[in-house]
């Protein structure tokens, strides 16, 4: 018994493509996982924006298989650290003290109030970190 295979040639460029129909099967290690990253970028190179292509389903589905195991087994960057931890990071990274983030969090104590757990950031404060870090306010929003 032969197995399934999806065959593809350009009509144009007579650019031939042939893929087991097992890329449509979620990885379920990261061997499998490569392996589909390296078809989804070959099918990305051939279907480029075009949403009628042909393989423009197949391209999708694998894309959203990557992403599933992406997301079950590499978490966010950044989505294990505090806050504090993060706030004490971009400080000492960038040589500040508590007393030069006063006027974001409303006076130098509530600063330290902050850093030693005792209070949560506000809307207002993340807005003012990512202003002066210049940074995302994702990294505060979970």
């Amino acid at each position: 018994m032969r197995a399934l295979k999806i065959n593809y040639t350009d009509q144009k460029t007579k650019h031939e493509l042939n893929f087991p129909i097992s890329i449509f099967k979620k990885p379920s290690n990261f061997k499998e996982y490569c392996k589909l990253e390296k078809i989804l970028d070959e099918l990305i190179d051939e279907v480029k924006e075009d949403s009628k292509h042909p393989l423009s389903i197949a391209m999708q589905i694998i894309g959203e298989n990557l992403e599933q195991y992406d997301n079950e087994h590499f978490p966010d960057i950044g989505a294990n650290i505090s806050d504090v931890a993060m706030v004490k990071f971009l400080m000492k990274s960038h040589q500040l003290h508590q007393t030069d983030l006063a006027d974001i969090f409303g006076g130098q104590s509530n600063v330290s109030k902050f850093l030693n757990g005792e209070r949560p950031l506000s809307k207002k404060q993340i807005v003012g970190l990512k202003k002066k870090f210049k940074i995302s306010a994702d990294f505060f929003v979970r």
